[in-house]
């Protein structure tokens, strides 16, 4: 048997403030069972204990509005299932995203390692198909993901058959320096055909480059670039030109999930060009 209690005795059972009740009140997920005409006092009915903890439980895990909603309007066990178990996922993957957090965090209390696997290689002149833009610097990861498909597609349109594609980026240091610069995606040209609409043919210019090779895509590649960044400087003489990427491991299926990332650090060339 139920009864209608006071808000101040609701308030203690619930452990929700006379705010929260309020709010709840207002946004319609909690609805006082009687408000007096008179004076405006809310009472609430026992019934109502458990619906309360459920929102204040699952407020305290940032549950949304909608899908307390949701939870508290639906009598089916799938889809209260189904909604818990959504939020469930969310969770671990903030959970996750903490933990990678922290390891970088932790990562950060040690100086930058020179590492002794930079090499200094010379890339020759290299005809390619590209799509070249003048970016902000938050706006790199969709024009990117855009890029690499139309260049994967127009070299298998050429070809008439999907192929391995390693293609790699040019970074003007403006980028770095102003968060605005132009960008140049590029793939190796195919030995037949045109490219469509859309995408150039260049040739890349030959040039000096010290050569790291970072692990996956670019999670935590500032590190890789401090690193190859101060060798560059400490051991060879840094060019100004734009900094150039390599990126492996990409499928047909996962277009921009790279096994590794070679990062390229122009630099002063000690050698003669190829004749």
């Amino acid at each position: 048997m139920s009864a209608r209690v006071s808000i101040g005795d609701f308030a203690v059972m619930t452990s929700l403030s006379r705010k929260a009740l309020r709010h709840y009140h207002e946004i319609g997920i909690l609805q006082p069972a009687h408000i007096d005409s008179h004076t405006g006092y809310r009472f609430y009915d026992t019934g109502q204990v458990d619906h309360a903890h459920i929102i204040r439980r699952f407020r305290s895990l940032d549950m949304s509005i909608p899908d307390i909603k949701a939870l508290l309007s639906t009598d089916d066990a799938t889809t209260r299932a189904e909604i818990i178990t959504t939020h469930l996922e969310h969770m671990e993957k903030q959970l996750q995203q903490t933990r990678d957090t922290v390891g970088e965090l932790r990562e950060l209390l040690s100086p930058v390692d020179t590492p002794a696997f930079v090499t200094v290689r010379r890339e020759p002149a290299l005809p390619v198909w590209s799509i070249r833009a003048t970016l902000e610097e938050s706006g790199i990861d969709s024009w990117f993901s855009a890029s690499v498909n139309t260049l994967r597609s127009a070299v298998a349109a050429t070809t008439g058959a999907p192929s391995e594609v390693v293609p790699g980026g040019l970074y003007d240091r403006a980028l770095f320096l102003e968060s605005r610069g132009r960008a140049t995606l590029f793939v190796p040209a195919p030995l037949v055909g045109q490219p469509p609409e859309g995408v150039r043919a260049e040739i890349l210019p030959e040039a000096e480059f010290a050569v790291l090779t970072h692990p996956g895509g670019h999670d935590g590649i500032d590190r890789s670039y401090a690193a190859l960044g101060i060798y560059a400087n400490e051991h060879l003489i840094s060019d100004q030109g734009p900094i150039r990427e390599h990126y492996f491991g990409g499928t047909q299926s996962t277009p921009t999930t790279f096994t590794s990332t070679e990062i390229c650090w122009p630099v002063f060339s000690t050698t003669p060009p190829t004749p």
